[in-house]
């Protein structure tokens, strides 16, 4: 069993990870020569949602990560928790699903959503095709995630950036972004064919998952069309709990039948005229039944759960690329409905049974434009891009059930149904002087929004306020080529995120113990300032990026106890107000070597620290940090690509005591683990192989083994909150040693 437990063991592997990555790149042949276009592509990664239009990854001055569908393949990925498995600083909260039906959310949201550097939630930008996915939302028992709405199978390409990006998109970029671009009929119509598509079925041991995908595509003339479906069945989340049975007590997962369906189909119009017209259609549903068997005791005789999850999008746009001062426009015009339902169904003794039914709807109508314009002053080149956005959404969310806790009333809504108005205009530059040894990135967007919160006869609260206000977010980054091979770069941004309906005009009453909540129309957007900077080495054979950041957030939302004693005759009152300051700064780095046999190595590490600001004014350590994470991996590729493999190492350090007494930027420092010392998981180091073999062009089989050692070990991100006294940590482990295994068929 191989175990890391010491700073001084973690710089150990890294050494000796970095000796072996340097020995495998030794030879001075270029690595184009094994399977030349894969690598060639690997290297010079372009990006767009650095800097909104097309860019080599190593010429933006921040740090993003690109995913491509081949590389989501070849790690066997199945949702966004693997989608960041190796990817360091970067997390996704998934806990055991140990919630009942009106006091505990443990668990109920799914894969949560992206926790960038620290800061996670509704605070990072997530977007399928310029397009937001709908909010998250979390009110007593019900939580509603963002992960879910987003099946890999149908995605192109993923770009995950690191740090602010409302100076280009405005609203929600307060810690980062994350894109998924899905694919053009044209990506499986290679070599002038008019049919082309991919079959693929896989099989994942961790949860039982069978996933099978059908992309089919074809062309006539100046026209294409493609159709493409993925289905998921699956079962709960395997871990290394050892305790069966019903009760509190239980340790092994709860009983759960999941599955999925997503569809995406695209028409596109492409003349020879630089114009592409795509009219794409794109539907997602999911359903999960749970038996809370955990829920279960002498009074609670049954406790079954049915979640079940849409998106529907529907959205046209038309782009133009030629020649002139204006050499590229794009305008988009969207519609999408997200809608989350939560049903739970309990049975009680003496008790009566009692049934909660909760929905939270996100449906927008929006539209964007852009245009970019290349041309000089004199030695110094230009490529500016500008544009706007605008959207509406209608936000809602129902509680509905059997059997309400006085004075609550069923149906109601915990805040009215509000729309939700977004708008914003951009501009940005990349400047190139001394022959684009000098690159400069100044960005400008002015945004502003809207709450209007309508006449709703179901919220109970009175006097809902209407907001607006408007806010300008400035950027500006520098890349200096020092050599062909060796860049320094660094980034200033700004981030703001606006209040949230169900923050601005919550209402609930709960007076039989004590407490209130109250809306609170002077409710501010939250802001951030991010500053980050290091260097890069980039060549045929190897590929270093070291970073250093340090941001800072201000007028953090927090809802906090604002009056009242917590009595029924002076209940404690409860708003969101502008609170929390946050502190993060941290270091990443990223290797990768390349040699020309094939053999090639990688390198990732990423740690970080933060303080926030509680409401004494006191500086607590911001537990919503992940602990030192290292991945370090070797791999061998054939040339021509007809079969390779990566072993790879997952080291993760344990939580530092100090940094576990205080809160995240969501919770209220007393109670962030049960008003006790905190959970610490032991540091711990896995390790996962995966596979592939082409058996014949078209064919590709591919297969994984994770968690090898069959160690037992808990994410950080997903015991966050559980005190040091609770009794079934185990629930809350990762499964033991698992498999998967996939087949594709490209025609």
């Amino acid at each position: 069993m191989i175990t890391v437990r010491s700073p001084f063991m973690s710089r150990l592997a890294a050494g000796s990870a970095l000796g072996l990555a340097l020995a495998a790149v030794a030879s001075p042949a270029a690595a184009q020569d094994n399977d030349g276009d894969y690598w060639a592509a690997r290297k010079s990664q372009i990006v767009v949602t650095a800097t909104r239009t097309e860019a080599l990854a190593e010429d933006v001055p921040v740090t993003i990560t690109v995913k491509t569908a081949e590389q989501i393949a070849d790690e066997l990925v199945t949702d966004i928790r693997d989608l960041v498995r190796f990817e360091p600083g970067v997390s996704v909260q998934r806990q055991p699903a140990r919630f009942n039906a009106a006091l505990s959310a443990t668990g109920r949201a799914g894969n949560d959503g992206f926790n960038i550097r620290g800061i996670g939630g509704n605070r990072v930008l997530i977007q399928v095709d310029g397009v937001r996915v709908p909010d998250g939302f979390s009110f007593g028992a019900q939580a509603a995630g963002r992960g879910d709405y987003v099946d890999l199978g149908l995605i192109k390409s993923v770009e995950i950036l690191r740090g602010p990006s409302s100076a280009l998109y405005g609203s929600d970029g307060l810690a980062g972004a994350v894109s998924f671009v899905t694919a053009d009929p044209a990506d499986f119509l290679e070599n002038g064919r008019n049919v082309g598509g991919l079959l693929r079925a896989s099989y994942s041991s961790a949860d039982n998952e069978f996933s099978e995908t059908a992309i089919v595509a074809g062309r006539s003339g100046d026209w294409s069309i493609m159709g493409a479906y993925t289905r998921r069945d699956y079962n709960e989340l395997d871990n290394k709990g050892t305790v069966g049975g019903t009760g509190a007590l239980r340790t092994k997962p709860n009983p759960q039948d999941g599955r999925s369906n997503a569809a995406l189909a695209r028409l596109v119009y492409d003349p020879a005229n630089g114009h592409k017209l795509r009219l794409t259609g794109e539907y997602l549903d999911t359903r999960l039944f749970t038996e809370g068997l955990t829920g279960q005791s002498a009074t609670v005789e049954l406790l079954e759960a049915v979640d079940t999850g849409k998106r529907k999008r529907v959205s046209l746009d038309w782009s133009w690329e030629g020649e002139g001062v204006i050499d590229f426009a794009r305008v988009a015009l969207y519609w999408q409905d997200g809608e989350d339902v939560q049903f739970t169904d309990e049975d009680r003794t003496p008790a009566a049974d009692r049934e909660r039914l909760n929905s939270f709807e996100n449906r927008v109508i929006g539209a964007s434009a852009d245009a970019r314009a290349d041309f000089n002053t004199g030695a110094i080149t230009h490529r500016i891009v500008f544009g706007g956005d605008i959207s509406k959404t209608r936000q809602r969310g129902l509680r509905d059930g059997v059997l309400p806790t006085p004075p609550d009333v069923f149906p109601s809504r915990a805040f009215p149904t509000t729309d939700f108005t977004r708008g914003g205009l951009f501009v940005g530059d990349e400047i190139g002087i001394a022959d684009g040894r000098l690159l400069l990135y100044p960005a400008l967007r002015f945004d502003w929004y809207d709450l209007s919160p309508r006449n709703d006869p179901l919220f109970p609260g009175a006097g809902a306020a209407d907001q607006s206000g408007s806010r300008v977010s400035p950027k500006f980054g520098a890349v200096w080529k020092l050599t062909d091979e060796i860049r320094l770069f660094a980034n200033y941004a700004t981030g703001f995120k606006a209040p949230e309906p169900s923050q601005v005009n919550q209402f609930f009453e709960n007076l039989a113990f004590g407490y209130t909540s109250r809306p609170n129309p002077d409710l501010g957007p939250e802001r951030s300032t991010s500053f980050e900077g290091g260097v890069r080495f980039a060549s045929d054979a190897v590929s270093l990026d070291v970073t250093a950041f340090s941001a800072r957030y201000k007028d953090f939302i927090s809802q906090e106890v604002v009056d009242g004693s917590g009595t029924f005759a002076d209940p404690a009152i409860y708003q969101f107000v502008n609170l929390d300051r946050v502190k993060v700064k941290g270091a990443e780095a990223r290797f990768e070597g390349r040699a020309s046999s094939g053999l090639y190595t990688t390198l990732a590490l990423s740690y970080a620290t933060g303080t926030v600001r509680g409401t004494g004014l006191e500086r607590l350590p911001l537990s919503s940090i992940d602990p030192l994470k290292l991945v370090a991996g070797i791999g061998y590729r054939a040339p021509g690509g007809r079969f390779g493999g990566q072993l790879v190492m997952t080291h993760s350090a344990g939580k530092e005591v100090s940094r576990t007494v205080g809160t995240d930027v969501d919770g209220d420092p007393t109670t962030i683990c049960s008003g006790a010392a905190c959970f610490r998981p032991g540091g711990f180091t896995i390790l996962d192989a995966t596979a592939f073999v082409r058996i014949v062009d078209a064919l590709t089989l591919r297969a994984g083994v994770f968690n090898i050692l069959d160690k037992k070990y808990s994410w950080w991100s997903d015991v966050r909150g559980l005190g040091a006294a609770s009794t079934v940590t185990d629930a809350y482990t990762q499964p033991g040693r698992n498999a998967s295994v996939s087949l594709s068929f490209r025609f």
